[in-house]
């Protein structure tokens, strides 16, 4: 591939062949050691030897490849596209506004999506994937069936720490994917922050100093480096509030995967609203851009 001037690491390749061989894979590895190939590759495989069967004959390629990432936010959904565009791949971030622009335009977006020839990767967010756009149609699509090459769930260390409580459907991508996928259908999951042994019970000793802000009632910004620290503390701090508590209006976030309205209406909130008491923000609310 000239997209890899030195082809694929040797652990890359280990984990390619595994999702080709049908294997459901869990793979931990650092940031940066190119978990994204486990997704890429298998698809470019499967359309070079569905045009060149006689290269492999033992392998059944499919004849037009497809594969379904889980993502937790947009703003990797969109990277991830992104970064399929060097390998002329095809992605598509199956977000609100993606699916609202398709039926502006009267276009059955499902029926594209079952066609498996207008894109090879679906990014899709836990909360779509569980409509029943994707159960009763997507997933029951013969044809969209026999072009799975894998189903992939980014950050799978979110389904524990998110699922709880602050998106339930991450919760359920297990259920779902043994549910609807058809046999042979790999299960891929990765993660770069996923220590080994049980639930630490991620964030409750780490984050114990900041309950005396939510405790004291007086209007608070917590400023963190990393959009995935805003998100453990916003997700701490929902399961420390009592149940009578407005969880959604007494602490917000302010970061780049925000909707412009949503920020903006927190810069306003932030004075207005007395209710409002924390709002974990990234280095960009200062300047009112992130």
């Amino acid at each position: 591939m000239p997209q890899l001037p030195t082809g694929l690491y040797n652990y890359q390749t280990k984990i390619v062949l595994w999702v080709l061989d049908r294997q459901d894979l869990l793979w931990i590895t650092a940031t940066g050691d190119g978990k994204s190939m486990a997704y890429t590759v298998p698809i470019l495989v499967h359309q070079e030897l569905s045009q060149n069967p006689d290269r492999y004959p033992a392998f059944r390629a499919c004849k037009f490849p497809v594969g379904v990432v889980v993502t937790p936010t947009k703003g990797l959904s969109q990277s991830i596209t992104k970064s399929l565009e060097r390998f002329g791949i095809a992605g598509f971030s199956y977000t609100h506004e993606n699916i609202t622009a398709y039926r502006k335009n009267h276009v059955n977006l499902s029926k594209l999506i079952c066609e498996c020839k207008t894109w090879q990767v679906i990014c899709v967010d836990p909360e779509h994937l569980g409509e029943s756009e994707w159960r009763n149609t997507i997933f029951q699509s013969t044809t969209f069936k026999e072009n799975l090459v894998y189903f992939c769930a980014e950050e799978v260390h979110l389904i524990r720490t998110w699922g709880r409580s602050f998106r339930p459907a991450f919760s359920y991508i297990g259920a779902m994917a043994r549910g609807v996928l058809p046999d042979g259908v790999p299960i891929i999951a990765l993660t770069a922050t996923l220590p080994p042994g049980p639930s630490t019970k991620a964030g409750v000793p780490k984050y114990t100093q900041i309950l005396q802000y939510l405790r004291g009632g007086r209007k608070t910004l917590i400023h963190v480096s990393t959009i995935p620290e805003v998100y453990d503390i916003y997700w701490y701090l929902w399961q420390m509030q009592p149940s009578n508590s407005h969880h959604l209006r007494r602490v917000r976030m302010y970061h780049s995967l925000c909707t412009d309205v949503y920020n903006n209406e927190t810069f306003e909130l932030i004075d207005s609203d007395p209710y409002l008491q924390v709002v974990i923000c990234t280095a960009g609310f200062t300047q009112g851009v992130d």
